[in-house]
């Protein structure tokens, strides 16, 4: 096989010796289509030489790019390379390989005589090759070789015909040729492209000095023939020339010969090769151009724009006199580009300078910015200019020489498209939708807003009538009248309910008016928001404004108005027999509420309003108005009915409530206090119906809760009543009428006063004395119990320092507080009294109920604690009388419990009261508190207290509560003489 392929080689070469061999590699493996490439030097690039499809020659000539393709990896490995798996696919080089289902390749590589891979064998198939690498290689490899020298001389050739063909192409496009004269023989050459200029025959005509000479137009003949002469009789080795020359039709041209002359050894002339274009287009350009000239030095200093030209390299400016005149400033006062840049406004400057370094750079060939001129001071209006210039000579280094331009003056555009810009600006971007329409009412323009309110985008809504939005919510009368306020105002304005692309109907205020031109219809413009939100948010605040949001009930401001309104109907149909001229109005208290909230927190409490809200739903009659008054307080307007009606209702709700009620799985007894008022007996106005039913429901707080109480007379002379006592009570505060005396707790062991009670006592010159247990709810309701309790704990204190100083210093001052004085009032003062008068701490004992620190939680607990961080010792009064006795011992941590007096009344004659007693004196021992009990009256009294071991007595059976004075007596009486040692001498003076 391979001495064949050596004996093709001597018997061929170049183009028929490719095709034989590639006819022998058909004959090896049989491939369907199988070629001969060669590569370019990149190797980026593959060139058929021949081409056989199922063994027969093609005459198509086709070219592919290596890159990525399998010849790239056969170049790289310099060896066969056979590959298989659908390549057509993975090998697409070429439309007519590619339509066919090649699934194997075979690349065998051509080398040089350098071994460099120059070319390749491409075999494709159908089905599986014979290929063999043992069987073949050899074969291959010669082949490669021999193959290296023709494909390298075919592959040189091809580029010399391509490059030749491309240059004559340049030539032919750019009308220029090349011709050479042999002085040694007198033989001439030309290209192709001068025949076609001289427009001879190539095949037929010989150039020669006298043919060429008759060309040459009579004018310029001599010129030439003695240029190119005086070039060969001297030194000058080249020349260049433009002359003419009269083609056989009689045709003109005008052309551009350079010459250049080689000579031998001797320095005589051998050869002329010269370059030769028509220049005959450009010649009547140039004519037309010079012939322009003419008219533009006409009206160069006549058109309205500034003309200047300016040289890049001597840095001279030429300017009409129009440019100076439009800029406002004389010729003479700008020297240099620096005075011209000066004028140019501060953050223009850099544009400027940009655009004509880049004309300077060659980066550009024509100019076109604007600039604002400097403005002499901060009043000037900027005036804008918008500079043009193009490039018209360039040197050999394609550096600019000259730019010709004009200046216009663009302030007067620019402003019309700041506005124009601004108008448009703020037509896209404005919150309010506008819509623009023509005189017949058809949409010729809508804003972004628009389109995002209604839905419907430019295109759809463009040439459609307003009435595409309309909802069917109003009616032809309104449509009427809306247009007849725009024919006769020019304007209308109002809320529509129109509807969006989707088919949502939503609320809009909107402004439309009419815009007229000479009393002449052009526009409708329209200008509306959406103002869905705003009727949501109205809807909100309604609520909020009228409603509890806890329970949704009525709150206390629209009951208010309600209320206003129903006794309004009341009164105005006064006249109406079949009108009822009743109302009846319930005010509602939680009794004890508080307790819920200290115990399960505000959630659960809130959920105890909640569930009492509804119950009085449910209860009360459906045209009633239910009212969350406030806090724990609810109140209900029950229409037409009169008192007896409420009271029936009242009662329900009473029983009601104060069944078990389970709230979040924890159940509560709740009880409530309800008060009544009625119009018009117990007032014509909402203000007496509500104060009265409220004074109503706390009468019935007082006469122990759970239950109604009607306003009435009586009542009405009670409530006047306690407002008189509160008044004189006021006055007796103020002026220090209130007394205090002192009620001697004795120790039963020793027989001893170790304590007194300080109580409050009022005497009054018309009513006499007052009890405590009339006065003090009176002070607590009307505010007035800190003043009180300020007074009696200084007057105490004042006491306690006197029986101090008259030596009975172990004396102890227990003083009563009242639960509203720990809420409402700052205890700082009781510090400062005890600190004013010198007393110890634990001189004084701050005496309490059990239901004071449970009442308000938290906050007394903590003034407790600070008392008794300072000495001040606890007491705990009334104690079993409340509900939860030990949590108070547990939460308070008292010094002392004062067992009440009505467990010591029954004490000889009740076996329950007794073992009561005694409990509470054994837990108090275990507990470690001290146990005084109160109201002891008898000697039976205190000989079973005496056999529990209680250690303290108070009762009238030692002494009811006296005076100061009184009170020193019983000390001395009791306590003996005082050294005098204890005695302060201030008393002795």
């Amino acid at each position: 096989m391979v001495t064949t392929l050596k004996a093709l080689k001597r018997n061929s070469y170049g183009r028929e010796f490719i095709q034989e061999a590639l006819h022998s590699v058909y004959d090896m493996f049989k491939p369907a289509h199988c070629y001969i490439a060669y590569f370019d030097k990149m190797h980026h690039k593959a060139t058929s030489l021949a081409y056989y499809i199922d063994g027969h020659v093609s005459n198509t000539i086709f070219t592919y790019s290596i890159d990525n393709t399998l010849c790239e990896k056969m170049i790289l490995s310099g060896k066969p390379c056979y590959f298989s798996k659908n390549i057509s696919q993975i090998y697409p080089f070429n439309q007519i390989i590619t339509s066919q289902l090649f699934q194997y390749y075979l690349g065998l590589p051509i080398f040089s005589r350098r071994g460099e891979v120059i070319g390749v064998i491409g075999c494709l198939f159908e089905s599986s090759s014979l290929f063999s690498k043992d069987l073949h290689g050899e074969w291959c490899d010669v082949l490669g070789d021999i193959l290296g020298s023709d494909v390298e001389y075919l592959a040189l050739l091809s580029s010399q015909k391509k490059l030749l063909r491309e240059m004559e192409e340049c030539q032919q496009e750019a009308k220029l040729g090349n011709w050479q004269l042999d002085l040694v023989i007198n033989c001439y050459y030309w290209s192709r492209e001068i025949y076609r200029i001289f427009q001879c025959d190539i095949d037929t005509f010989v150039p020669n000095n006298d043919v060429i000479n008759d060309f040459i137009h009579p004018d310029d003949r001599v010129r030439v023939s003695e240029l190119k002469d005086e070039m060969i009789n001297s030194t000058n080795m080249s020349y260049s020339i433009i002359y003419r020359i009269v083609l056989s039709e009689g045709d003109v041209k005008y052309l551009r010969e350079h010459c250049h002359i080689l000579r031998d050894i001797n320095g005589v002339a051998t050869l002329i090769k010269g370059i030769l274009q028509d220049i005959t287009d450009f010649y009547h350009i140039s004519n037309k151009l010079s012939q322009a000239s003419n008219k533009l030095t006409m009206t160069y200093n006549a058109v309205a724009e500034g003309i200047w030209e300016y040289n890049l390299e001597t840095q001279k400016l030429i300017t009409s006199p129009k440019f100076w005149e439009m800029l406002s400033v004389s010729k003479g006062s700008v020297n240099n580009i620096n005075d011209w840049l000066a004028m140019v406004h501060k953050d223009d400057r850099l544009a400027v300078i940009e655009s004509f370094s880049k004309l300077r750079n060659g980066d550009a060939i024509s100019i076109d910015v604007e600039f604002r001129l400097q403005p002499k001071n901060k009043h000037t209006v900027c005036r804008w200019f918008n500079c043009k210039g193009n490039i018209i000579e360039s040197n050999n280094s394609n550096r600019s020489d000259s730019i010709v331009g004009v200046l216009i003056d663009i302030t007067a555009t620019v402003l019309a498209a700041q506005k124009l810009t601004l108008a448009k600006t703020v037509f896209d971007n404005t919150s309010e939708c506008i819509v623009i329409t023509d005189q017949d009412n058809n949409i010729i323009s809508v804003n972004k807003a628009f389109e995002t309110v209604t839905g419907y985008n430019h295109a759809d809504i463009i040439g459609k009538n307003p009435r595409i939005l309309a909802s069917g919510y109003h009616n032809l009368e309104f449509y009427q009248q809306m247009w007849h306020s725009l024919e006769t105002t020019g304007a209308w304005q109002g809320q529509l309910h129109n509807r969006r692309s989707d088919g949502v109907i939503y609320p809009e205020e909107m402004t439309i008016n009419k815009i007229e031109d000479d009393h002449n219809v052009i526009n409708y413009v329209g200008v509306f928001h959406d103002i869905s939100s705003r009727k949501q948010t109205e809807k909100k605040l309604r609520l909020l404004a009228d409603n509890d949001m806890l329970t949704g009930l009525m709150n206390r401001r629209r009951f208010i108005e309600k209320v206003e309104k129903q006794i309004a109907k009341i009164n105005n149909n006064i006249e109406d027999i079949s009108s009822t001229s009743v109302c009846s109005l319930l005010f509602i208290d939680l009794d004890d509420f508080k307790i819920f909230n200290d115990l399960y927190g505000h959630d659960f409490g809130d959920n105890v309003l909640k569930e009492v809200a509804s119950i009085l739903r449910d209860t009360v009659c459906e045209h009633s108005l239910i009212c969350r008054y406030g806090g724990d307080e609810y109140a209900v307007l029950i229409k037409d009915k009169d008192v007896n009606y409420a009271q029936n209702i009242a009662a329900k709700l009473v029983d009601i409530i104060s069944k078990p009620i389970k709230c979040n799985e924890i159940e509560i007894n709740l009880t409530i206090s309800i008060g009544i008022s009625s119009y018009p007996e117990s007032g014509t106005t909402h203000q007496a119906l509500l104060k009265n039913a409220d004074y109503a429901m706390y009468e019935q707080k007082w006469l122990g809760r759970n239950g109604v109480c009607v306003y009435d007379q009586q009542l009405q002379h009670e409530y006047i009543r306690k407002l008189k006592l509160r008044d004189k009570l006021k006055h007796a505060i103020k002026d220090k009428k209130i007394s205090v005396y002192y009620q001697p707790i004795i120790d039963n062991k020793t027989g001893t006063v170790c304590k007194f009670e300080a109580l409050a006592r009022w005497y009054d010159e018309h009513d006499g004395f007052i009890p405590p247990s009339v006065f003090i709810p009176i002070a607590e309701r009307y505010g007035l119990i800190g003043m009180l309790g300020q007074q009696v704990f200084e007057k105490a204190c004042a006491d306690l320092d006197r029986i101090h100083r008259c030596g009975f210093r172990d004396v102890i001052f227990s003083i009563n507080h009242s639960v509203k004085e720990f809420s409402q009032h700052n205890q700082e003062y009781i510090f400062e009294i005890i600190n004013n008068y010198n007393l110890p701490y634990s001189a004084i004992m701050i005496e309490i109920t059990e239901s004071t620190a449970l009442d308000d939680g938290k906050n007394i607990l903590e003034i407790l604690a600070a008392f008794r961080e300072r000495g001040i010792a606890i007491s705990l009064d009334d104690f079993g009388t409340g509900y939860s006795s030990l949590a108070a011992i547990i939460d308070i941590k008292p010094d002392i419990i004062k067992i009440d007096r009505s467990f010591i009344v029954d004490i000889e004659h009740s076996k329950e009261s007794q073992m009561l007693v005694s409990l509470v004196i054994d837990l108090s021992c275990k507990l470690n508190v001290e146990v005084v009990a109160e109201g002891v009256e008898t000697q039976a009294q205190l000989d079973i207290l005496s056999s529990m071991s209680c250690h303290y007595i108070q009762g009238y059976y030692y002494s009811p509560a006296v005076a100061i004075d009184d009170a020193i007596m019983i000390l001395k009486a009791r306590n003996g003489d005082i050294s005098i040692d204890n005695i302060d001498t201030k008393l002795l003076q």
